[in-house]
């Protein structure tokens, strides 16, 4: 059973906001001289907010600050040395140590002082450890591995027993207001566990029930945006509804129980970023409409929540917004990024094709977000086209935001008269260009 060390390194490789612990200590005398890091979460991001050497300043003890930046900051945090041997834990208003004198750090040679969120943290690990030891014995005693058409009655009455024993925990969990309680209860959703142990074939649809109740009603957003779970926690929900505008409406019941506006523009750049990768256009608009009614979009207009409000109203069927002041006629339009692979592909796609595109009578344009002339000139050079457009403003750039453009690539379609065709992330998608 991992512990829960192990648990996090792999969450975060997954992952592909008080007064601040103003003095956290390190002492870990095994790993002097080699390089270490301190990291703390925010949402999806891993942020290096301090790094050095161990001993550099003739103490073996790292002192920790908390960054200006993140003042008020409550989560996981994240030291590791070069080795690739480190610790994980609660980072809030707490001044504390934490001392191991092994060189190999584990749950039974870490030693905290100053800091109670920690010791119930390592506290509730142990609980959970060994009930996850009960869960394994009952099915290696059934020999559960082996795909059966029902669980034998032994089984049934064995896991019975064990799942009253673990409604007694997510009830401690769930009345416990700490952080580690908060961390050990979500750890346990992303588990399969939620408020009961789902072990059944037909348990499925119970533990997506359970778990978008959990995340809908109850779990408090700020704190998982700074735990190392976020990406595995919104990633696990994609599958909870087959109806991806109901899977919306989830995530906009979290949205308005999201107090912190950086938290909620992080989330909502999130959730709108998901449903444009994943072309789930029905869910956007739910997201979309929620936002433009939220009264919490950014002042800032190259902000991309505000890019797709506007890439909302540039739609097929309306007039093209200006290039550089003109609107584009029989055009083929693609925004990209140098060195961005998707946009190199598509990029060499039209180069493919080009000569059977100028034949239709279609010129291309290609809109770099590049912010470096020589990064833009480098890769640009040996295009086909002649009608290449960067103003090195990157997504703040006036043609990236008339458009409203999220990401990159995207390509637009636009007729004779100036009206849009189509817009996709790919030109094999653009049927009306008939290049297959």
């Amino acid at each position: 059973m991992k512990s829960f060390k192990t648990i996090l390194a792999i969450v975060f490789c997954c992952l592909c906001g008080g007064i601040s612990a103003q003095n956290i200590k390190i002492f870990f005398p095994q790993f002097t001289g080699q390089k270490y890091v301190f990291i703390l979460n925010q949402g999806a991001k891993r942020d290096t907010v301090q790094s050095g050497i161990v001993g550099e300043t003739g103490f073996v003890t790292v002192n920790l600050t908390i960054p200006e930046k993140l003042k008020g900051y409550t989560g996981i945090g994240s030291w590791s040395a070069a080795s690739g041997r480190g610790i994980n834990f609660i980072v809030n208003n707490e001044d504390f140590s934490v001392t191991c004198q092994d060189s190999l750090p584990g749950l039974n040679n870490i030693v905290y002082e100053g800091s109670k969120e920690n010791a119930l943290m390592n506290r509730y690990e142990t609980e959970l450890f060994a009930f996850y030891q009960k869960i394994d014995s009952v099915f290696r005693a059934e020999n559960m591995a082996e795909k059966r058409d029902s669980p034998p009655p032994s089984f049934l009455k064995g896991m019975q027993s064990i799942n009253k024993e673990y409604a007694n925990i997510q009830k401690k969990l769930a009345t416990d207001t700490s952080y580690a309680a908060f961390f050990w209860r979500t750890l346990n959703y992303m588990r399969g566990l939620g408020n009961r142990i789902y072990y059944k074939p037909d348990d499925q649809n119970d533990y997506f029930s359970d778990l978008i109740h959990y995340l809908s009603d109850e779990i408090d957003v700020q704190y998982l945006y700074s735990s190392g779970l976020w990406n595995p926690v919104i990633t696990t929900t994609f599958n909870s509804v087959e109806n991806k505008a109901v899977w919306a409406e989830n995530m906009v019941k979290m949205l308005k129980r999201t107090k912190s506006q950086s938290v909620f523009e992080a989330f909502s750049t999130d959730l709108v970023t998901i449903c444009e990768q994943w072309a789930w256009e029905n869910a956007e608009q739910v997201i979309i409409a929620y936002l433009e009614s939220s009264g919490r979009l950014p002042a800032d207009q190259g902000n991309i929540l505000n890019r797709v409000m506007l890439q909302n109203k540039v739609k097929i069927g309306n007039k093209a917004p200006a290039l550089n002041g003109e609107i584009p006629t029989n055009a083929l339009l693609i925004f990209y990024e140098s060195g961005c692979q998707h946009c190199q592909h598509q990029l060499a796609e039209i180069a493919e094709y080009y000569p059977r595109i100028v034949e239709k009578g279609i010129k291309v344009i290609s809109i770099s977000t590049d912010e470096s002339k020589e990064v833009y000139d480098y890769h640009s050079k040996n295009f086909l086209w002649p009608d290449k457009l960067c103003d090195f403003k990157g997504f703040k750039g006036e043609n990236l935001i008339n458009y409203g453009v999220v990401g990159t690539p995207t390509l637009y379609l636009i007729d004779e008269n100036g009206i849009i065709l189509d817009r996709q992330p790919r030109l094999d998608d653009i049927k009306a260009l008939n290049l297959n």
